[in-house]
């Protein structure tokens, strides 16, 4: 199978009964940003996220997510379980809300526009891409904030291997 086909989670993994339905999204790709603000989708990911998604921040802030649309309704249904008069809840909600664009598409060439708000927020002005798969949703970050965030994880992944550890108790 290449690099660029379209995966079935449940028909690779069978024998992983209690995977989600929506973790589709693995794999990660390097592409560029034209002038424009658009990015050439992999097509590994477009049959899943189907003709139409959200366009949003991640959860943590740190790049662009593009949510399937049963993933960004749960995203708004944990949002509007927490307490909707803490303040640090309504900032959350509002900026979610002002950075998401539901009903994106990508055009006929597999490209995909990221609404300017977005992408100067969430990738500044970078060109060089990392688009990856995280399970339920797709990531777009800065290539340069991807590899710092990949060596973190290698020079802590001890610790992080041993507080996963804890998790299990």
């Amino acid at each position: 199978m290449g690099n660029d086909e379209s995966v079935d989670s449940q028909a690779v993994f069978p024998q992983i009964t209690a995977m989600p339905n929506n973790y589709q999204f693995f794999g990660s790709y390097s592409h560029t940003m034209d002038s424009k603000g658009r990015l050439t989708l992999p097509s590994a990911y477009r049959g899943a996220l189907g003709d139409s998604f959200t366009v949003g921040p991640t959860r943590d802030f740190q790049g662009v997510a593009l949510y399937p649309n049963s993933v960004f309704a749960q995203l708004l249904m944990e949002i509007r379980a927490m307490n909707p008069r803490k303040p640090v809840v309504q900032r959350y909600a509002e900026q979610v809300a002002k950075l998401s664009f539901p009903g994106s598409q990508c055009d006929g060439q597999g490209r995909l526009m990221i609404a300017q708000a977005l992408r100067l927020r969430m990738l500044g002005d970078a060109k060089e891409l990392e688009i990856s798969g995280a399970f339920d949703y797709v990531r777009i970050m800065d290539n340069a904030k991807a590899i710092q965030a990949d060596t973190y994880f290698t020079d802590n992944l001890e610790d992080i291997l041993d507080r996963l550890g804890d998790l299990d108790e």
